[in-house]
């Protein structure tokens, strides 16, 4: 008697194998469509013989428009207009690992605000040396984020860069991290909360925690672009790993919150910030209290929930810039990602 098997595909830029067991001498493959799940229409049927001996039995699904292009150094852009600018090309610059790997996660730099891209590669020219390095240019050195200069769609940008960094065979899709300071720390946050968990793996933010714009009445909200009011009610996406690197020093969004004038924003502390992404992601406790977990180096404390889903590392004495703490952050950023 013929067996019947009807799997529901995803065609992505990837090759799929899976594999049934069917017993008789013969069975039918069905391949069906969709746009909604509940009405379905068949776009091909095999029907195939076996050998009686056989019991298991697999089938590939390659997409023909799998990407063979590789990554190099080079330059990404992403034209757009907006109310500054008509067909502007914004920019990302990317240093690929000098190596024969066959495929490399990506992390991505988010400058602070008078920072480039360039400048945050150049930063880490020493770590990281595994990925594939992307550092994005905000449009005149800043991030929109609410009050910013810029008006650009910076969360559309970055979308774009890593549609563009999938399309290539060398990039693991699986594997791409933001890592983002001051001002780009916020584009990571809003990326946190308005980007699909599929777009990216972990995000990780430092010197700068949720503000009530983000998050009020136990929600997260988003701003609708081009209007600057967080206004749109959102479930949290899932990620792998949310991580905080907040100095106790911090004399710019200082690490207890609170209004800050020059951005006329009010920020959350820095660890019920991260508690509060823990919350959105499952955890049903309380906040972790006293002084932490322990880590490579004594001023860094660690709070850790659901698993190390999300963290956030206390570095005490340190200040907005968390200086003289980079090697020690980036060897930990590694102990999650790498």
């Amino acid at each position: 008697m013929a067996k019947i098997a009807h799997t529901i595909l995803k065609l992505a830029f990837c090759i799929s194998i899976f594999s049934i067991s069917l017993w008789g001498n013969d069975f039918t493959f069905t391949v069906e469509s969709s746009n909604d799940l509940n009405e379905w229409e068949t776009i091909h049927t095999s029907t195939v013989t076996s050998e009686a001996e056989n019991t298991f039995y697999r089938a590939l699904i390659e997409p023909i428009n799998a990407s063979t292009s590789v990554l190099g150094n080079t330059t990404l852009t992403v034209t757009q207009t907006w109310s500054q600018e008509t067909n502007y090309s914004r920019t990302a610059h990317v240093q690929v690992p000098d190596s024969n790997a066959e495929s490399y996660p990506v992390i991505i730099f988010l400058h602070g605000a008078g920072g480039s891209g360039n400048n945050m590669i150049n930063q880490y020219n020493d770590h990281f040396n595994s990925f594939i390095k992307v550092g994005m240019d905000g449009y005149q050195n800043k991030w929109n984020i609410k009050t910013e200069p810029t008006k650009a769609d910076d969360i559309s940008f970055l979308k774009a860069i890593i549609e563009q960094l999938n399309s290539y065979s060398n990039v693991d899709t699986q594997r791409i991290s933001l890592l983002g300071s001051s001002n780009g720390a916020g584009l990571v946050l809003k990326a946190l909360i308005e980007l699909p968990e599929d777009t990216f793996s972990h995000g990780i933010h430092m010197a700068t925690q949720l503000t009530d714009d983000h998050f009020r009445e136990n929600k997260f909200w988003y701003n609708e672009y081009p209007s600057e009011a967080y206004s749109n009610e959102t479930a949290l996406p899932s990620r792998n790993k949310i991580i905080s690197f907040h100095g106790t020093n911090d004399s710019v969004i200082p690490y207890d919150g609170g209004p800050v004038a020059w951005l006329n924003r009010t920020f959350y502390d820095a660890h019920d910030s991260v508690f509060y992404f823990a919350q959105a992601l499952g955890y049903q406790g309380s906040i972790l209290s006293g002084n932490g977990q322990d880590t490579i180096n004594p001023d860094i404390k660690k709070y850790s929930y659901l698993n190390q889903s999300a963290i956030h590392y206390k570095v005490i004495n340190g200040d907005h810039g968390l200086s003289g703490y980079k090697n020690d952050i980036v060897s930990i950023i590694l102990s999650h990602i790498e």
